[in-house]
């Protein structure tokens, strides 16, 4: 592949920390007035650059953490509370269950469960279900801003579910370690706490800024990235937007190289409202999302110091090729990738849009004491600073951000100039035919998935035909993104096209998750009988899909077929 790796030699350093440390003069909390005018400012900046600009508000459910107070048997602690918890009151026992199996497993009711780790909603979720009146998470160090809630984006009726009903509050290592002592020792601890959190629905804006090829085409790539922050936001996410910024000024200067339309996509709701600015737009533009996004690039918390990974960031299989070669032009390091997950503003999957990257540049794993790699107290994968009042521009490092909006630059350049667009589906259908053998294998004679194995085999062998035939590159384009709506929601989503699925973790091919329960131990035989139901019909989606996309195929490439 014939990547735009001229276009690094133009990223100019020096207007990037211009722009971070530019937005860094507003704490962009989301839907507040200085957010507003951050992206003011934002949209007067593409503007001069040429591009068409849409700033919009709109509706979304949004949380702002307030004050805590916390006593524990009469004393004041210092703590934090979150997003999308409510404002609430308890008062109980304290029992101590450091993970969520633990909770799963303890008798919490009318007790306050103390946990480790930063707050998540599977923790929550664990104490409500076991009768708990409040949780205590114990983080080290430092108390990062978190929001445990599973609801992605603005909740629907359905989603008011993986909001917490029970209060939620953070303590440092240094207080929460003397009460787990306290309580080996058999001493009775008692919590009493208060949350106010200002959670409604309130409007938060979102940006669109659009530059249009010289050729006639609707097809369109996309670099998206949050404005809104915890505190002034400097690495999270004011470098990114720097990124998005300068890679902006770059394409303007080479518009009449454009295969293809340019979209940047800035959104709020990213921190206080569980993904609602990326989740509004993947809903208000679905239909043209589905007919013309090429892809989504995204951009979070890039160029901080001593950010020396650059190997594992968020990639889908189609992808990855293009990253592994831009990464190693850039940095000489083998691009290894992460499969993407539910986080990161990962909002198009069901739309059929592929991804890269998130958080791209992240902190190096060391050898802890325990034995096993990890980080040092206090220090996250994206910084000390990361979901603190620290994230400040003395922690961006000057090189770092170079390095990293170069390949920002040249991933995105290639995307906007080769003929035919560099997505690889053949590497997405080998992941989907890699997890379908995986799901048989687990579920054994309790269910045969070899016909979908077989389809699949016979699909990548017809991709790998498609790939390597000579044809206009329009025509092959179009059958490009007709494999992306079909084959990333197979390999990503439970397979409703309409919906984002909850921010939990998800399975590979999560149509087939129901066989974790059909071949557990705990699952009776009538239990057993309904999956097989239910599974057939989503064993349906899979066939369904994968003859789609051999049928989309020219017909000369399916005579290879056996």
């Amino acid at each position: 592949m014939n990547t735009y790796e001229k276009i690094t030699e133009e990223v100019n350093v020096d207007h990037m920390l211009e722009v971070a440390s530019g937005l860094a003069k507003w704490e962009r909390l989301s839907g507040s007035d200085e957010e507003y005018e951050a992206f003011k400012w934002l949209e007067k900046q593409y503007q001069e650059y040429g591009f068409k600009t849409r700033l919009i508000r709109h509706d979304a459910y949004i949380s702002l953490p307030q004050l805590s107070r916390l006593t524990v048997n009469g004393k004041w602690v210092y703590s934090q509370t979150h997003s999308m918890v409510p404002s609430s009151h308890c008062r109980g026992e304290m029992v101590y269950c450091p993970s969520v199996d633990m909770i799963k497993n303890t008798d919490c009711k009318g007790r306050v469960v103390l946990t480790r780790g930063w707050v998540t909603f599977a923790s929550v979720e664990a104490a409500q279900k076991k009768g708990a009146v409040g949780v205590i998470s114990i983080q080290d160090k430092v108390i990062r801003e978190c929001i445990p809630s599973a609801s992605w984006g603005s909740p629907t009726p359905d989603d008011w579910k993986y909001i917490p009903v029970i209060p939620v509050v953070s303590i440092r290592d240094d207080d929460g370690d003397l009460f787990v002592e306290k309580m080996k020792a058999g001493e009775v601890c008692v919590a009493e706490f208060t949350t106010i959190v200002d959670t409604s629905w309130r409007k938060i804006p979102l940006l669109i800024a659009d530059l249009k090829a010289p050729v006639d085409t609707d097809q369109f790539c996309m670099f998206t990235g949050h404005v809104d922050s915890w505190y002034y936001g400097a690495i999270d996410n004011g470098t990114a937007n720097a990124a998005q910024m300068e890679v902006a000024r770059l394409v303007s200067a080479h518009q009449k190289e454009l295969k293809r339309n340019f979209r940047i996509v800035h959104y709020s709701g990213h921190s206080h409202g569980r993904y609602a600015g990326s989740a509004w737009y993947a809903d208000n533009f679905w239909e043209e999302l589905h007919k013309s996004c090429v892809v989504n690039v995204n951009a979070d918390s890039l160029g901080g110091k001593d950010a020396m990974d650059v190997q594992h960031s968020t990639i889908m299989p189609e992808t990855m090729g293009l990253a592994v070669e831009v990464v190693r032009h850039q940095t000489g390091e083998q691009f290894e990738g992460l499969r993407a997950a539910r986080n990161g503003d990962q909002s198009f999957w069901n739309v059929g849009v592929s991804s890269a990257f998130a958080s791209f540049s992240r902190h190096q794993k060391t050898l802890q004491a325990n034995g096993e790699m990890g980080f040092d107290r206090g220090v996250a994968a994206l910084g000390a600073w990361w979901h603190t009042s620290d994230d400040l521009p003395k922690n961006i490092d000057r090189d770092n951000l170079l390095r990293d909006g170069k390949v920002f630059a040249e991933y995105v350049m290639t995307f906007l100039t080769e003929p035919v667009v560099p997505l690889n589906f053949c590497d997405t259908v080998n992941d989907i035919m890699d997890h379908l053998k995986n799901w048989d294998a687990m579920a054994g004679e309790e269910y045969d998935l070899s016909e979908s194995v077989k389809k699949a085999e016979t699909l990548l062998n017809i991709c790998d035909m498609f790939y390597k035939k000579q044809m206009d590159p329009e025509k092959k384009n179009h059958l490009i993104l007709k494999l992306a709506r079909i084959l990333v929601p197979l390999d990503f989503t439970s397979g409703n096209i309409y919906t984002n699925e909850p921010a939990k973790a998800i399975d590979a091919m999560p149509s087939l998750s129901l066989i974790r329960q059909l071949v557990s131990s705990d699952t009776d035989e009538n239990k057993k009988m309904s999956i097989k139901v239910a599974l057939r019909r989503h064993v349906n989606y899979v066939n369904d899909s994968l003859n789609q996309a051999q049928e989309l195929l020219p017909p000369e490439l399916l005579q290879v077929r056996r």
